[in-house]
């Protein structure tokens, strides 16, 4: 017998797959029959990097303001590194985010040590 919480958990879990794969699946089926405008593909490819980005300043934003030392900046810093080194040499999205949160989170308990 599922209790309350479990079909809490998955109705939202079935919510959100539902979010994420109608588009794409309305998508292709639209793409069968005629191409999208080239202006729409263009800001199409340019959201996923956008939203990246604004969430990485969301992210960052109390760091850099309100610096209490420099560990969480220099850890930041590094994971950037080894996630721009992992993608150019080995591809991918999966390893390079794997080993940049890896890299992150070792470095900030070295350096701040741990919470």
């Amino acid at each position: 017998m599922l209790s309350r919480l479990d079909l809490i958990v998955l109705l939202c879990g079935l919510g959100t797959f539902l979010l994420r794969w109608l588009p794409v699946w309305h998508a292709r089926r639209e793409r069968q029959q005629r191409p999208p405008p080239v202006v729409l593909q263009r800001l199409l490819r340019a959201i996923g990097p956008a939203a990246i980005t604004s969430l990485l300043v969301v992210s960052l934003w109390p760091i850099v303001t309100q610096p209490e030392n420099g560990a969480p900046i220099l850890a930041v810093g590094l994971a950037l590194l080894v996630m721009v080194i992992v993608k150019r040499f080995k591809g991918g999205i999966a390893l390079p985010t794997l080993l940049g949160a890896a890299t992150y989170g070792g470095a900030l308990h070295f350096l701040a040590g741990p919470i």
